[in-house]
């Protein structure tokens, strides 16, 4: 990450001024996240991964949701008013 401290223009926009020597980013303005940082991110996945994903929660949702409809039908919480 790349520490950057904001800089006012005369037309009201703000210029970040980098400076990648500064090791600790807690004392920054601003941070720049360089491209190994951004790697894991789930901001980057292929549509493939987005997809398996995708089909995980749908699946636990699934599960979660056949267990409700079972108790229900069995009438293991007898006392709800669903």
């Amino acid at each position: 990450m790349i520490c950057a401290t904001g800089v006012n223009q005369s037309d009201g926009t703000v210029l970040l001024v980098l400076n990648p020597s500064v090791t600790d980013v807690s004392t920054c303005q601003y941070v720049v996240q360089s491209g190994s940082d951004v790697a894991g991110s789930l901001l980057t996945m292929s549509a493939q991964t987005g997809g398996l994903y995708a089909a995980a929660m749908v699946s636990v949702w699934l599960i979660a949701w056949s267990f409700k409809a079972l108790y229900k039908t069995l009438g293991v919480n007898s006392n709800e008013s669903d």
